[in-house]
């Protein structure tokens, strides 16, 4: 029966996230265990090559023995996954059998800041795992510029916003005529939003946000910089 794996977080510095990933995997599967001919001390990789070496070895003459152990890669096969989540910076998700794997994963590796303590839930990252839709924080009224297309760096303001296909319907600043035109929303960087009415005080807003970070979740743990 297969163990039951966790997923924790770690703590890395903004923009190193990948190069610890990397770091991190390069321990977990870069490195394997070394074995050693007890005649001529020359290093395997297993026990099942050192002994096929030490049956043609020169130094062996008549002389018997066994294969050393030198050293063991402890997280070979323990650690499942290595996640890097695009909009998520400054953490790194490991999936492994315990939470000291981690602590030996990232043991030495530069840019590493620290442990979340306690473990995260699969539906807490799972929303960092969805692509989020290109349209999403565009609204009407706000201006953007234009990155790609015939009409590159051209600022525009919206005038609707269709979600489902991702588009936005434009109208060119510049423009002497106010002629609509289509963009996909991946090609739209807002440069400024439009001007919205603040919520007035007692409606509930501040406190369904401040709900919403006081949950028991893996963010409100401190990081273990020990």
């Amino acid at each position: 029966m297969q163990s039951r794996t966790s997923v924790y977080a770690v703590r890395t510095t903004i923009s190193q996230e990948r190069s610890v990933a990397d770091l991190i995997t390069t321990t977990v599967v870069g490195e394997t265990d070394i074995w050693e001919c007890p005649f001529c001390s020359e290093q395997f990789a297993s026990d099942k090559s050192t002994k096929k070496h030490m049956k043609g070895c020169k130094k062996a003459k008549k002389k018997k023995g066994d294969p050393k152990l030198i050293s063991r890669n402890q997280l070979l096969g323990r650690v499942k996954a290595i996640l890097v989540p695009e909009t998520l910076r400054g953490y790194v998700f490991l999936e492994t059998l315990e939470f000291r794997d981690v602590e030996l994963a990232i043991s030495g590796v530069p840019h590493v800041r620290g442990r979340v303590s306690g473990k995260v839930s699969f539906e807490e990252i799972d929303k960092w795992l969805k692509p989020k839709p290109a349209a999403e924080g565009i609204m009407i009224g706000d201006v953007v510029e234009i990155i790609s297309g015939p009409f590159k760096g051209e600022r525009a303001r919206v005038a609707r916003v269709d979600a489902a296909k991702e588009e936005l319907i434009l109208e060119l600043l510049d423009s002497p005529h106010t002629i609509p035109i289509r963009v996909h929303a991946d090609f739209a960087k807002i440069v400024e939003k439009a001007h919205r009415e603040e919520p007035k005080e007692g409606d509930g807003t501040d406190a369904e946000e401040k709900d919403e970070l006081d949950d028991d979740s893996f963010w409100a743990h401190q990081p273990d910089l020990g």
